[in-house]
């Protein structure tokens, strides 16, 4: 089983550019309402893929400048990340099997 990690902007180079297998990011905040019914699928997919993928999470308040280097602008936002780069980008609330789908396209 794997935990969620959850990210800063100080280790996001190295935790999530550097990473070699994929890694998806969900970017949230505790008062969001979609948020917060995101954040079971977002554990159930890090105990679905163990060790095969990064499941991370960061408060888009605590993590403000890299949600906006990113282009993060509405929450919940997910980003699935391949050697350094957004192969994927999402917002709203999602179903497990379409961000299972977008993990397993770039393992």
């Amino acid at each position: 089983m794997s935990e969620i990690l959850e990210l800063q902007e100080a280790d996001f180079d190295a935790k999530v550019l550097q990473e070699t297998r994929p890694v998806l990011v969900d970017f949230w905040s505790p008062t969001c309402g979609p948020c917060r019914a995101l954040a079971p699928v977002v554990a159930a997919l890090a105990q679905a893929n163990g060790d095969s993928a990064v499941i991370a999470k960061a408060n888009a308040f605590e993590t403000a400048n890299l949600a906006a280097k990113l282009g993060v602008a509405a929450l919940p936002t997910i980003l699935v990340f391949k050697n350094g780069e957004v192969v994927a980008r999402l917002t709203g609330v999602q179903k497990q099997a379409t961000l299972q789908d977008l993990l397993d396209a770039n393992k």
